[in-house]
């Protein structure tokens, strides 16, 4: 049975082939060779980033970044947090957080991003604010991410709360998701989604908050 030069291939079915791949296999491929390297930066491989299921450290999505443009409309990326971690990341810090530097690329080279799935994700909310995000999104998952960092008094005081006026700053936001993510949201927090993100009912008064046990506890059952 004779071999098959990866190369040979014509650029019609290496894309096809490569639309098959995570974004951490199409990287490598860079290094492989110049025409795969300038194959792997075809738009029609960064629509829909899913950087799978193996945290990544925030080093390593950057490099990741120069991919991304007006044609990226979801990105998914999954963290350091585990059933057993602490809402604080052990180790060193910075590798496992998702940054605002790391947000801030995303608004600026994707400006058509409808949805951002963080799950799993460390966020240090005295740094990282979601007034980072593109105002394009539509849809904006935090399953199991941890925020620390938070102020003490957001329980009462709802401009400490991380989703003060987030209205304003993601104006066509429909979706929140927000399962896992008991250990750290407040009432207060849920509330203040609710009653400011008029874009979080659809056109029957279905509200697109979607959580655990919090729901009985904002009356959103």
């Amino acid at each position: 049975m004779s071999s098959v030069n990866l190369l040979a291939l014509p650029e019609s079915v290496l894309l096809r082939v490569f639309w098959f791949l995570g974004p951490v296999d199409l990287f490598n491929l860079c290094i492989v060779h110049p025409r795969l390297a300038r194959l792997v930066g075809d738009i029609s491989l960064w629509r829909h980033v899913d950087f799978g299921r193996a945290p990544l450290s925030l080093q390593f999505l950057h490099k990741f970044v120069k991919f991304l443009g007006p044609h990226t409309l979801s990105i998914t990326i999954h963290g350091f947090v585990r059933p057993s971690s602490r809402l604080h990341p052990k180790g060193k810090t910075r590798s496992k957080c998702i940054s605002e530097a790391f947000l801030t690329s995303l608004k600026r080279r994707c400006p058509n991003l409808q949805e951002l799935h963080l799950h799993r994700c460390f966020i240090d909310a005295s740094t990282t604010k979601f007034s980072t995000l593109p105002a394009s999104l539509k849809k904006l998952s935090l399953r199991g991410s941890a925020l620390f960092n938070l102020p003490h008094n957001r329980v009462v005081v709802l401009v400490a709360s991380p989703f003060f006026r987030l209205e304003k700053h993601l104006p066509v936001l429909e979706e929140v998701w927000l399962e896992g993510c008991g250990a750290w949201l407040t009432p207060s927090d849920l509330t203040l989604l609710l009653s400011r993100c008029s874009t979080l009912q659809d056109k029957s008064g279905q509200r697109q908050v979607t959580l655990e046990s919090w729901s009985q506890t904002v009356g959103l059952a």
